[in-house]
């Protein structure tokens, strides 16, 4: 990916988990806090790439057949890093969000490297509905709204339904991590090195936005 946007979002990158990875173990647990006062964080959105390589073969489906959806949420950066993760290699890209310009840059600079129609819509139930019904229309959707959003789940019972942060993802023991997909969850394999991941944080995009 090239271009400013690409380019901060490169310069950005390895600092999203810094403040998770490296912070002190909390003394109140997570589940204990009232759900105002839950973190929306998920650790393992560096490893965005691989874990969906391992969900898609799981459910055998070759990676040049994969047409995910993403549903934006209050952090657009968020999407758009996993969204240029994710995108090599793809053939259909679909994002769904309240602020399309956000997107436009990254749309134009993936046509122009990989030929690649990433198609932006206006986040609405309507569309949301129409990408249920539709077989062929994205086979994998990531919900990166936030968690006090209702799920969609029951929306999408025959695609690969992903809550990035709707339903918390757990480590399993040793590398596996435990994916939520639907109402249920998938076991795959976690990267060995999750702190040199490519991954963003908002004060440190926001600063190069800034700049």
């Amino acid at each position: 990916m090239s271009g400013k946007n690409g380019a901060k979002i490169r310069n950005a990158a390895i600092f999203f988990l810094k403040r998770t990875l490296f912070k002190e173990k909390q003394t109140q647990k997570e589940d204990d806090l009232p759900p105002e006062e839950e973190e929306e964080e998920n650790l393992f959105l560096p490893q965005i790439r691989e874990i969906t390589k391992e969900i898609l073969k799981k459910r055998k489906i070759p990676y040049h057949q994969f047409m995910p959806v993403i549903i934006d949420g209050k952090d657009s950066g968020i999407s758009l890093l996993a969204a240029e993760l994710l995108s090599k290699d793809l053939n259909h890209l679909i994002i769904l969000t309240d602020r399309p310009a956000y997107f436009e840059e990254f749309a134009d600079n993936l046509y122009e490297e990989q030929g690649l129609i990433a198609e932006i819509f206006f986040k609405s139930r309507e569309k949301i509905e129409e990408i249920a019904r539709q077989e062929l229309y994205g086979n994998l959707i990531l919900d990166f709204e936030e968690r006090k959003k209702k799920s969609l789940a029951g929306n999408f019972e025959k695609k690969i339904y992903i809550p990035v942060f709707k339903r918390r993802w757990e480590q399993s023991g040793n590398l596996d991590i435990a994916v939520p997909i639907g109402y249920n969850t998938m076991i795959v394999r976690g990267s060995e090195n999750p702190k040199t991941r490519r991954c963003l944080d908002k004060f440190e995009r926001a600063f190069y936005e800034n700049e």
